[in-house]
């Protein structure tokens, strides 16, 4: 029966003939195999903070001169 494996992020322990990858949960440390081709990447960047946000209105500015 095929059931979710969950989301990840998972760490490719194995690789195998034709496709097929050997993934690990760290926080189970469940191993399971799968499809290559069905994996994403995943990359792991710094937590935006406060600071770096930028606000972008999404309504549009009337224009300048009054004209529509």
């Amino acid at each position: 029966k095929l059931r979710s494996r969950g989301d990840g992020p998972f760490v490719i322990t194995n690789i195998f003939p034709h496709g097929v990858v050997q993934l690990k949960n760290e926080h189970t440390n469940n191993t399971f195999q799968v499809n290559g081709h069905q994996i994403k990447s995943f990359h792991e960047g710094p937590a935006p903070t406060i600071n770096d946000m930028e606000i972008i209105s999404l309504v549009e500015p009337a224009p300048p001169d009054g004209t529509a």
